[in-house]
């Protein structure tokens, strides 16, 4: 238990110092931490279902890894994140099309499809947090301080309070509530545990409401933007959760429990981020719709 909560600890103050640099030195500081779960993520999954990549899949995988995050960030701070993105998995897809020529003896559908996935998990799951780090505001959002360094803020809070909640809630109650939510893909998690998390999300995002506004924003219309704020928390912990299940299922078919062995009593980086992946894709497209809607 000590040596989970240092972990714990260690990378809660890794974030919090990359937020800080993000906020008060540069966007660009936060994108790199992105990059290196980029890369750490990678090596997890590349370990995990890559056993039937060649060297060449590998070596695209990782270059897919090192390339991408760092085009995107770049290419945002022109509003063209998105599309470099797009444009580096294109070229990697195709690339990996092109073994079945250059490398035709080692090459298979079932390969190229492994190689494709570890390329989506973690790095093309990584790129909305790149975009939402870099995501452009409005007069209005500005009044109300609707901008990244609040998105960032709300992914790092609603993620780990979500599932706090849902720890405690599924520790607890689950001898009174004992339905699970996904037995085949994670036999612990329950329904119990689910309304759990949900309710740590309305809980965290309604305490960024209050923090970051009487620094940064505006109380006005508090109850209209109170309740922005909850739907935001209860999809996004919905998501976190779904995240959470989504790597159990991959888990499951490789017969491992961990991903990975860099954080002591938790696992690897995938085992921390896999639902901020989740989260991250809901807390960009709200602001985007914000920014969208605000706009006209």
């Amino acid at each position: 238990m000590k040596t989970r909560f240092f972990s714990a600890v260690v990378y809660l103050a890794i974030l919090a110092v990359a937020y800080l640099l993000k906020v008060f030195v540069h966007d660009l500081c936060f994108d790199v931490l992105t990059y290196v779960f980029a890369l750490l993520g990678t090596r997890e999954i590349v370990n995990a279902v890559g056993a039937n990549l060649t060297k060449s899949q590998k070596g695209l995988v990782f270059a897919f890894a090192g390339l991408c995050i760092p085009a995107t960030a770049v290419a945002e701070l022109y509003r063209l994140g998105a599309q470099a993105s797009l444009f580096c998995f294109f070229v990697f897809a195709v690339l990996n099309l092109c073994l079945f020529v250059v490398k035709h003896e080692e090459t298979t559908p079932k390969n190229i499809g492994e190689s494709l996935f570890c390329a989506v998990y973690p790095t093309l799951m990584l790129v909305p947090l790149v975009l939402v780090n870099h995501i452009p505001d409005t007069a209005i959002m500005q009044k109300y301080a609707f901008n990244s360094n609040l998105a960032i803020f709300l992914i790092l809070v609603i993620s780990p309070i979500s599932d706090t909640f849902a720890y405690f809630f599924g520790k607890f109650l689950r001898g009174k509530f004992p339905k699970k939510m996904a037995a085949s893909v994670s036999p612990n998690k329950t329904v119990i545990g689910a309304i759990g998390g949900i309710i740590g999300g309305i809980v965290g995002a309604a305490g960024v409401y209050f923090v970051y506004n009487a620094f940064f924003g505006s109380f006005d219309n508090m109850l209209v933007w109170l309740l922005i704020y909850a739907l935001i928390g209860i999809v996004a912990s919905a998501a976190n959760e779904f995240g959470d299940l989504v790597e159990s299922g991959i888990k499951r078919k490789v017969g491992i429990k961990d991903m990975g062995k860099i954080m002591p009593g938790h696992g690897g980086i995938l085992d921390r981020i896999d639902g901020t992946l989740f989260t991250t894709v809901v807390v960009y497209f709200v602001f985007l719709l914000v920014f969208f809607i605000t706009a006209i």
